[in-house]
């Protein structure tokens, strides 16, 4: 019996982003949850550095807590003080004492970063709907959008961890944001985001991906910090960035929203000539 197979192959344009919030749309460096975390461990008694932080940034973010308090040098930090190691219990509660520290300070990181509304006009432009998604829980987001909204940014859709089975970097928030806004297939959508887990939502969505190097979580300074680096601390460390995200297999790597325009139209191309998702290309300005 003869057997036959079938391959479609998409050659339209993009439909569709896909945006993370912090060190993309908003919060340049990603601080607003990194500085919560180590408060909210500093207050039990726990040193957590920033690095340890940034290596677990992008999950959801009870997961993140896990992913914290599993480091050796965390857990071993948190039997000396309370006896034992972090339980699932220990978890919960860090959780809930997260929320509202959170929460508290969402609306001093609402501010978009330079180019970024005229980045997604652009993208509108193309005929293209915007969504986005966050480890925030939704009242969280509440404030961010309200905050992004008195900028005059409103997503077409925002999905929030707490809407999903789990968060990154599971590919469901970003099949949820496609099914609201009715945009597919997936090669028709880009998840743009500046962590390792939001590239691998993307990927796992089945979706082109963007990292976003230099003003997300990888550098993770914000613009003044940034600024006074010497040109060449600056930029070791947004080629690591771009290094970093490129081995986590995104498609693209830019350093910031303003460069995403250009990508798309190479992408476009690409999908004109039949090219499925290949390999990362770096693209910055």
């Amino acid at each position: 019996m003869d057997i036959y197979t079938y391959r479609r192959t998409y050659t339209g344009p993009l439909r569709a982003v896909i945006l993370d919030w912090d060190g993309c749309i908003v919060d340049h460096g990603s601080r607003a949850s990194a500085l919560t975390m180590i408060e909210l461990f500093r207050r039990h008694g726990v040193q957590v550095d920033m690095p340890q932080v940034r290596a677990t940034m992008g999950l959801g973010q009870r997961a993140q807590l896990e992913a914290l308090a599993d480091m050796d040098q965390v857990a071993l930090q948190w039997e000396q003080i309370h006896g034992v190691y972090p339980t699932q219990r220990d978890i919960y509660n860090l959780y809930e004492e997260f929320i509202p520290l959170q929460t508290a300070c969402m609306a001093d990181f609402g501010k978009p970063l330079p180019g970024a509304l005229e980045a997604i006009k652009s993208l509108r432009g193309l005929g293209m709907l915007i969504g986005t998604t966050t480890s925030y829980t939704s009242d969280m987001l509440r404030i961010l959008g309200a905050e992004s909204i008195r900028s005059g940014f409103v997503p077409d859709v925002s999905i929030c961890a707490d809407h999903v089975p789990s968060g990154r970097p599971h590919p469901w928030m970003c099949l949820k944001a496609a099914m609201e806004m009715r945009r597919y297939p997936m090669e028709a959508i880009v998840k743009i985001g500046d962590t390792i887990p939001d590239i691998e939502e993307g990927l796992n969505a089945g979706m082109w991906t963007i990292g976003i190097a230099k003003t997300g979580n990888e550098v993770g300074l914000d613009e003044t910090e940034l600024e006074l680096l010497s040109e060449g601390d600056r930029d070791a460390r947004v080629i690591g960035a771009r290094e970093k995200l490129s081995r986590a297999g995104a498609h693209y790597v830019a350093d910031s929203l303003e460069d995403v325009p250009q990508i798309v139209d190479l992408i476009n191309r690409r999908l004109a000539d039949g090219a499925r998702q290949l390999q990362c290309r770096t693209c910055s300005r």
